[in-house]
């Protein structure tokens, strides 16, 4: 709680955090800042991630720092698993279960291979993370293959490519129960 906190470096840290799989840790990281930022009586700002908070809890310097675009990054990369892999997709989710909607759902929009995408992961047992694995994926309804690398459900970039440069494309994944001897994510 004492010392200034570097919006920066927090963020780093969660994501080195994710990638090493301490997944609640990292996630712990990531909300304790959202929460600081969203204290307007502690941290005198606006919404959003200044530079630094100072030792009084103070955000300071709104202008002067990335951290939110890396936040989106880790946000995108490494809590949702979305991000390119030898130019193929890859779908590596590590959202823990309170991270789900009521209906076991949580989904994430971005941009892949020049199309706009939405990754939408349904997880129906609300399984935490390493206790799930992608068990199926369906671009807009048509189910598609996938190869499984490392945890990752991969989609090749050709798959993507055949998609319309057009308008929002829903990637639906199933979130199934890792089976025993097979290892989680």
């Amino acid at each position: 709680e004492n010392g200034a906190v570097f919006s920066h470096m927090a963020v780093m840290y969660a994501s080195a955090l994710y990638r090493r799989g301490l997944v609640a840790e990292g996630w712990h990281v990531l909300q304790s800042l959202y929460n600081l930022s969203m204290d307007f009586d502690r941290a005198r700002i606006y919404p959003g991630i200044p530079e630094y908070f100072n030792d009084r809890g103070r955000g300071m310097y709104h202008y002067l720092t990335g951290s939110a675009s890396w936040l989106l990054l880790v946000m995108v990369g490494d809590v949702y698993g979305v991000r390119g892999v030898l130019g193929d997709l890859a779908l590596a989710p590590r959202l823990m279960a309170g991270q789900l909607d009521e209906g076991g759902c949580a989904s994430v929009r971005t941009m892949f291979a020049g199309r706009s995408i939405e990754v939408a992961y349904r997880n129906d047992r609300r399984l935490e993370c390493g206790r799930y694995r992608v068990g199926s994926v369906a671009i807009d309804g048509l189910p598609v293959e996938f190869a499984s690398q490392g945890g990752d459900a991969v989609i090749g970039r050709q798959e993507i490519l055949r998609l319309s440069g057009d308008g929002l494309h829903r990637i639906d994944v199933e979130l199934v129960e890792t089976t025993a001897g097979k290892g989680g994510q």
